[in-house]
């Protein structure tokens, strides 16, 4: 068996829409003998974003917030994280590995989205500093210090903004509604989610400071690494590879699987419909060679409406030259 030392210590980061509930179906993982298996594959942050909805206050600025919701949130990060380290430890009771995935912006800290949604002057310096974790360096973005971070072997998963935006604005209408979406407060989510803004600081704050130089004896790859969702849809053998240098059981990997019945909160059936109503890999689903912005542009304001539909367009365009950079560097086979 494996222990969870940092050598055996997986994390998928990825954004809405890229296929991630995808990859674990297809890595089986609840079925790797190696590794402790987490619910719906980790999203240890989710009820953190959760909560802001509940509250009512998912687009505020961290300063408008209520003291009451301040403390919520803050006893909410405190939850997220023991949860997250209860998993390391029964994976280490078990001398087993972990693999756990989680949306870059779940994971990124309240004061960083809202110095990105209302600019960085925003937020006082003295706050900044009084909000950091400790031992959590000035280019840490997460919620979680710079020591755990680097016992991780980090994937980011990537998909087009061009398909990945638009699905996730068509899942969100579905559950909250066109009005919320209108909204300042649903406008402001949605700046915080349609952005490939927190996958790449968070994979340049490894190649700068942690993992960038650090060579797999398998395959000589180098961690980070970084997975595109066409890959995961069309070649099984990027797949494959992946899988190996996890040192997982390929043998174990599926293609195939049952429906998933589970009954879940009604916002997050709205996301989860299409891969729980699955029996495989749908491969319509992968962009091709080619996108055409100005047709797909012209399409969005058909279906969401002229305001949603240049949101979309413009999120969409300011984020190509971030994935462009990621997938450049993407695992191949």
């Amino acid at each position: 068996m494996t222990r969870s030392t940092p050598q055996s210590r997986f994390c998928l980061l990825t954004y809405p829409r890229t296929g991630s509930n995808l990859l674990v179906k297809i890595l089986n993982l609840d079925n790797q003998p190696t590794l402790v298996p987490c619910k719906d594959g980790g999203y240890f942050f989710a009820r953190l974003s959760l909560l802001r909805y509940d509250m009512g206050c998912a687009g505020a600025h961290i300063k408008d917030l209520r003291d009451d919701q301040r403390a919520q949130e803050t006893a909410c990060i405190q939850e997220c994280l023991q949860a997250l380290t209860q998993y390391v430890h029964d994976a280490e009771n078990q001398d087993k590995g972990i693999f756990f995935k989680e949306h870059t912006h779940m994971l990124s800290n309240p004061v960083a989205k809202s110095q990105f949604v209302f600019g960085a002057d925003s937020i006082d310096e003295a706050v900044l500093v009084s909000q950091r974790a400790e031992g959590q360096s000035p280019y840490n973005e997460t919620l979680l210090p710079d020591r755990f971070l680097n016992t991780l072997r980090p994937t980011f998963l990537i998909r087009h903004p061009a398909l990945a935006f638009p699905s996730y604005y068509r899942a969100a209408r579905k559950a909250d509604g066109d009005e919320y979406l209108r909204s300042e407060q649903g406008r402001r989510v949605c700046r915080n989610i349609m952005t490939l803004r927190w996958s790449r600081q968070l994979y340049n704050f490894y190649v700068q400071h942690f993992n960038g130089t650090e060579t797999s004896t398998r395959n000589e790859i180098t961690w980070p690494l970084i997975l595109d969702a066409d890959d995961i849809m069309t070649n099984p053998a990027v797949v494959i590879r992946f899988c190996e240098n996890l040192g997982l059981d390929t043998t174990r990997l599926r293609f195939q699987w049952d429906k998933d019945e589970q009954k879940r909160r009604p916002g997050i059936m709205a996301f989860r419909s299409t891969i729980d109503g699955s029996t495989g890999i749908d491969v319509s689903k992968a962009s091709g060679e080619n996108i055409d912005l100005d047709e797909s542009a012209k399409q969005w304001r058909e279906e969401f409406g002229g305001d949603s539909g240049q949101v979309i367009e413009m999120y969409v365009r300011e984020a190509m030259a971030d994935y462009e950079f990621l997938k450049e560097r993407r695992l191949r086979a």
